[in-house]
């Protein structure tokens, strides 16, 4: 690709997601209701987490609050992931539908065609309470960041962000191939991100060591998070959280080639 096309695509990019926030905007009642609803759903689950830890002081040695942090940096990336990435897991449905033959038609990468065709504005919600949730904990734990523990906390953030967007984007892949996506989503990532709000030191050690060096999960919030707040873990160095954004990089340059590879075999289904 050129660099005058390359141009091109990117202002075509932008010139898709306004639309698609624009056309979100049309309802505003619904717009601020879904994001109120986002934000009330997570607040909920930290609610819970309170009436859980108000009888048991701790979980494996995490405080509320830790548990707090823990919780809100994972869902800090997952809302930037389901801005550009969640409608991903419904590709199967374009594909059965014949639709997405109109993403290889115009002047952008169908990739990028894709993921700018639904700008999911209500994930705003998520970024709301993760950002709220994540500022109470860092006071209320009484933490005080040099400058390299910031640079560790916004590499999680963007490689979690890389992950969880890498997995939708696998998971959508399999479409290419089995016209049938969106359930891996329900037995992949649905199961996964639950997890994902306690600590991993909680899960049988074959689990821990699958979402560590196969489904990168523990590099979301886990391991960043032990290096953030000083705690250790039996097996993984908490340094290895410092690793988020090449891990999340890697992962998601192989998830990205996996959906290329599935795009270069697509046949149309028809209308």
């Amino acid at each position: 690709m050129s660099f005058s096309s390359w141009v091109r695509g990117t202002r075509l990019y932008f010139h898709m997601v306004a639309a698609s926030i624009r056309a979100q905007m049309q309802y505003r009642y619904g717009f601020f209701m879904n994001i109120l609803g986002w934000a009330m759903s997570y607040a909920g689950t930290a609610v819970t987490m309170w009436v859980m830890l108000y009888s048991f002081q701790s979980l494996e040695g995490w405080s509320f609050w830790q548990l707090i942090f823990l919780f809100a940096l994972a869902v800090l990336s997952w809302g930037v992931c389901v801005i550009f990435f969640f409608h991903f897991r419904s590709l199967d449905q374009y594909i059965l539908n014949g639709t997405f033959d109109r993403f290889l038609v115009r002047p952008i990468h169908p990739f990028f065609h894709f993921m700018a065709m639904k700008f999911d504005v209500g994930a705003f919600g998520q970024l709301l309470f993760s950002i709220a949730a994540v500022t109470l904990a860092y006071i209320q734990l009484g933490l005080d960041w040099p400058f390299w523990k910031w640079g560790v906390f916004t590499s999680a953030v963007i490689g979690g962000t890389l992950i969880q967007g890498g997995i939708l984007v696998l998971i959508s892949a399999i479409a290419f191939w089995t016209t049938r996506s969106e359930r891996f989503y329900w037995v992949v990532m649905f199961p996964a991100k639950s997890m994902m709000n306690y600590p991993l030191s909680l899960y049988p050690r074959a689990i821990q060591w699958v979402v560590t060096f196969i489904l990168p999960f523990a590099f979301v919030n886990y391991l960043p998070a032990l290096l953030l707040l000083d705690k250790p873990h039996p097996s993984f160095s908490s340094y290895w959280g410092a690793f988020s954004f090449a891990v999340g990089l890697v992962f998601f340059s192989i998830c990205y080639q996996i959906w290329m590879m599935g795009l270069n075999r697509y046949k149309s289904a028809g209308s």
